[in-house]
């Protein structure tokens, strides 16, 4: 039996579905590999240490989660180490999300042991280097790295070493590989896919689904808004008109167990009694979806239904930095699909409804579908080469 040991981010409470799949994706791609492949699995804080949301069930999942601190020096006993999606290894990453939930919810005492053990646990600092050749990165992103977060030296010099010395590296937009690849000095760092595209038709079939997703109608669109981006006033009115046209009537799709914001009475709301599997399987019937919400997008996207993304690629997150709406404009671009892109800057109500006409011309016609086809191809590549080199580390 050969082992991997994959690190992927906290999603406490499953609290987000895009981040399910994510993982889910990790899982698929491991089956493929044959049934001698075992997978032990690991994140800075388990779903668990929240109550989890009503629609999931951890016995409906095919993982368990072990907290990634506790368990580094088990890292070593696997053939194959894989850091699976998200910002892992982005400095704002380490020093807010990671660092601020591990003073909240354990072990660290302080702020400066809790720093160390996410450098530790996530840049594999001090760890020897044999392990770090059998290290694969795959779907992170490190898009706001600048050059003043490396005058960090406690941060840069084992990001650097990691980088450099893993095995292989695929980051999830472009702009991280063209950065990762910097500092790999001569090995290659790769364009991949964000992991939730490598899942591919039937992998989540074996999530339970009830009555609630089979009620998804013909001629019916989707909306998810407000969880990442203020909602411009014009957008009601736009999403109407849109929905006119298209001849489509649209309902509220609680991807992230949210109810429908107050205000918007324009958009139908069905009950709340689904499954995760529900709202996988609803979201592959409707005809298009408006969203504000990253992994939506690309899951959607990843099902061939047209998306249109609300965001600014200018707008900051008063949270944290991995919630900043500039991720979703690279995604967007790097397949083309800026069309489907609807920015909340100021502009005039003309260049509003040019939009609105692009994208009725593109949903019409075969525009959105090339669009999807292009991500699926490139997905696919990308997890033929994944599989090659973890066939590789693991033989």
């Amino acid at each position: 039996m050969r082992r991997v040991a994959v690190i992927t981010a906290p999603n406490m409470a499953y609290k987000n579905p895009g981040m399910v799949t994510v993982d889910l994706a990790f899982e698929a791609v491991c089956r493929r590999l044959g049934p001698d492949v075992a997978t032990s699995w690991y994140t800075l804080h388990p779903p668990e240490l929240r109550p989890l949301r009503d629609y999931v069930r951890s016995r409906d999942l095919p993982f368990d989660f072990a907290p990634l601190g506790a368990h580094l020096a088990e890292l070593q006993e696997h053939d194959a180490i894989v850091f699976w999606g998200d910002f892992q290894h982005a400095r704002h990453y380490l020093q807010q999300d990671a660092t601020t939930r591990m003073l909240d919810l354990g072990p660290a005492a302080d702020r400066r042991s809790a720093q160390q053990l996410v450098t530790q646990s996530l840049l594999l600092a001090g760890t020897p280097e044999h392990v770090l050749d059998r290290t694969v990165l795959y779907g992170g992103s490190i898009l706001h790295n600048s050059q003043s977060d490396y005058a960090d030296e406690e941060y840069a010099s084992p990001f650097r070493r990691l980088m450099s010395r893993c095995h292989a590296v695929w980051m999830r937009d472009p702009l991280s590989a063209a950065k990762a690849a910097h500092l790999r000095r001569g090995g290659a760092a790769h364009f991949g896919a964000d992991c939730a595209l490598l899942l591919r038709p039937g992998d989540l079939d074996f999530l339970p689904t009830t009555g609630w997703a089979d009620a998804v109608e013909e001629g019916v669109g989707a909306v998810f808004l407000g969880a990442r981006t203020p909602v411009p006033r014009w957008l009601p009115a736009l999403s109407r008109e849109l929905a006119r046209r298209l001849g489509v009537r649209l309902e509220w799709l609680p991807w992230l167990g949210a109810s429908r914001e107050p205000g918007t009475p324009w958009i139908r709301q069905r009950g709340d009694d689904y499954s995760l599997g529900d709202l996988l399987a609803a979201l592959s019937r409707y005809q298009i979806v408006i969203t504000d919400t990253y992994h939506l997008c690309v899951n959607a996207w990843r099902m061939g239904v047209p998306t249109v993304c609300i965001g600014s690629p200018t707008r900051r997150s008063p949270e944290y930095q991995t919630l900043d709406d500039l991720k979703k404009y690279v995604f967007y671009s790097s397949y083309e699909a800026e069309d489907f892109y609807l920015s909340t800057d100021p502009e005039s109500v003309a260049q509003r409804m040019a939009s609105l006409d692009r994208l009725l011309d593109l949903t019409a016609g075969d525009g959105a579908r090339r669009i999807a086809i292009r991500m699926r191809q490139h997905a696919e590549q990308s997890l033929e080469a994944l599989q090659d080199e973890l066939t590789t580390v693991l033989a």
